[in-house]
């Protein structure tokens, strides 16, 4: 279903809402294979929206706990969509914009190697997209959501961790390789497709290939993506004072930094921050101290 598109600026007009945020750390079973489990929880005044952001990132199965909540997306400039009650999110290069009514979601993190052994098609073709889960991950999805719609929010984790041990126990044929793509595409050393190539001792072709099939984007836009990222957080950390220190020293000057904002997310940073929603900014915080990183696609893989 598509709607109007929503003005991603309309965040900081919001009265304040309720809300609740909850982030777990998954089995360490599945290390490397999921980023963390989160709970998001908003009840905005009568007749109002809350109005939020998320940061580009990997894949994320979600389930609204009532499948009645309207809640709608949109990624980049595209047109708003609305999320299935039960949802997965591609990978993301872009800032997903977010608008939904008084409800609660939950959430699991799958990063590229978890998305190897659970996913049934390339990355590429969800990649900056929403889609029902069941299309993907097959009809006991369904029983999933229904499992955590019957349970309290402290057994989310446990839930989870069942669930996706039991899909996730088979190796992918190329897992090695993935797992080392995914660790040296957050080494802020390597800063071309050529310098990635030659690291992992894999010819460009068979990165690439690799590189859409489980994180969903070329590399060359991945090291970009991961640069930019690494550079945004580290401006937040400091303050616009120490803006010059903060960006990665793979940008040629501060300008290059602001035009692949305009890319990643669509406006400076500046603005960006300006428009994000009070859940965006203390999920960057608890991320951090639950899951050691503020962005999902800044997590490391397991050693």
């Amino acid at each position: 279903m598509k709607v109007a598109a929503f003005d991603e600026g309309s965040a900081r007009a919001d009265p304040p809402a309720a809300m609740r945020m909850d982030y777990w750390k998954p089995s360490p079973r599945l290390e490397g294979l999921v980023s963390g489990y989160h709970l998001y929880a908003v009840a905005p005044p009568q007749g109002q929206v809350h109005s939020d952001v998320f940061q580009p990132a990997w894949f994320n199965l979600r389930i609204l706990l009532d499948p009645q909540t309207r809640w709608h997306v949109r990624y980049g400039g595209g047109e708003a969509v609305r999320v299935p009650d039960v949802a997965l999110f591609g990978p993301s290069s872009t800032a997903c914009w977010s608008q939904s009514d008084a409800g609660t979601v939950v959430g699991a993190g799958i990063t590229p190697l978890g998305w190897a052994r659970l996913g049934s098609c390339s990355a590429a073709k969800i990649a900056n997209r929403v889609v029902p889960a069941r299309d993907m991950l097959g009809e006991d999805v369904e029983a999933l959501a229904r499992h955590l719609r019957n349970a309290a929010p402290g057994a989310v984790p446990a839930i989870f961790d069942a669930w996706l041990i039991g899909r996730m126990g088979m190796s992918h044929r190329d897992e090695d390789t993935i797992a080392r793509i995914f660790s040296a595409l957050l080494d802020p050393n390597l800063r071309t497709v050529g310098q990635l190539s030659h690291s992992l001792g894999i010819a460009s072709r068979q990165l690439e290939r690799l590189c859409l099939r489980a994180f969903g984007f070329a590399p060359k836009l991945l090291l970009r993506r991961a640069r930019f990222l690494r550079s945004l957080h580290a401006l937040i950390r400091g303050g616009p004072g120490r803006r010059a220190l903060a960006i990665d020293a793979g940008y040629t000057d501060y300008s290059h930094f602001i035009r692949e904002a305009h890319e990643f997310l669509g406006m400076k940073p500046t603005q960006f921050l300006e428009a994000c929603g009070p859940m965006f900014t203390r999920s960057l915080q608890l991320r951090q101290a639950v899951l050691g990183a503020p962005a999902q696609a800044l997590t490391r893989p397991a050693a």
